[in-house]
């Protein structure tokens, strides 16, 4: 037999901070998050390693390490120009590599202008405020 490297597609996990994060997002943040997610279990190096070498990959999303000191490390997507994004890791294991979400964040849209339910004499406190459409 003889042992040739693995290749995509990349076995795939997440944290349960990971999951709870997802169910919590809306419909648009979820869904970019797992269009990428998809992306990386298909793609040939998971690191993205070389200049341009995520240029293969939709607009919405672009990879790179946090840190350049560590190019084998954690990997961040950034999705829809920064609004949300995922930390991953790729675990090479010899008998099943995966990709491991750790962290996940979505942007939420800002919420409509806040009116002060108080006097005009009593300072607001952010949770006596509601909003107005």
């Amino acid at each position: 037999m003889i042992d040739e490297p693995l290749r995509p597609p990349w076995q795939k996990g997440w944290t349960k901070q990971v999951q709870h994060d997802f169910q919590g997002m809306p419909a648009e943040g979820s869904d970019l998050g797992m269009s990428a997610r998809a992306e990386l279990i298909a793609t040939e190096d998971p690191y993205f390693r070389g200049i341009d070498a995520d240029a293969s990959l939709p607009h919405w999303m672009t990879v790179r390490p946090p840190a350049s000191t560590s190019p084998g490390g954690p990997h961040i997507v950034d999705l829809a120009g920064g609004r949300g994004w995922l930390v991953y890791t790729f675990m090479r294991r010899h008998a099943d590599p995966q990709i491991v979400v750790t962290k996940a964040f979505w942007a939420r849209p800002p919420h409509h202008r806040s009116v002060c339910t108080t006097a005009a004499s009593v300072s607001c406190h952010p949770l006596q405020h509601k909003t107005s459409d």
